[in-house]
């Protein structure tokens, strides 16, 4: 119960482009002139699926789609089986399957940190004026180093033992 409002954006936020282009594809439309659409009705349906170069099209998708889903099960079956067995090589070709995972989280994690990272030249904290809790500004520490430096300094011009 606690899902359905989830659940009717979604089902809107995938409904409305389905059903526009619906609408859409009952008009005809000249991109030269965006506001001249006419309305045909299924005249476009017809006019496409009358085209011997739309079907030829089809089955040539249909035929490429078949031939590379089958070399796809065929290698997929190979590989599950050499995995499965304890052969020469399988923890290699387990690393070859998963290193793809592991290098989209690192690749995204790396993203997130450069958009939110001052230090690192993030938009975000510079789109939205952002400073951290203290009132300070992020850029001024955002990097330990600088904060570091500049407490030594501090304590180094008040203290002889430096």
């Amino acid at each position: 119960m606690l899902c359905a409002p989830a659940a009717v954006v979604m089902l809107l936020v995938t409904a409305y482009p389905i059903l526009y282009n619906v609408y859409l594809s009952l008009l005809r439309a000249d991109l030269r002139f965006p506001d001249d659409n006419t309305w045909v009705g299924l005249n476009n349906y017809v006019t496409v699926l009358t085209s011997s170069a739309w079907w030829r099209d089809f089955w040539h998708t249909i035929v490429i789609t078949g031939v590379s889903v089958s070399i796809e099960l065929v290698l997929g079956m190979l590989l599950a089986l050499v995995m499965h067995r304890a052969i020469f090589g399988r923890g290699l070709i387990r690393t070859s399957a998963l290193v793809p995972y592991g290098i989209v989280t690192v690749v995204a994690a790396f993203a997130w940190r450069f958009a939110w990272s001052s230090a690192e030249g993030g938009f975000v904290p510079k789109v939205f004026g952002m400073r951290t809790r203290s009132g300070s500004s992020i850029r001024s520490t955002s990097s330990p180093t600088a904060t570091t430096r500049t407490s030594r300094r501090s304590r180094c011009s008040t203290s002889t033992s430096c």
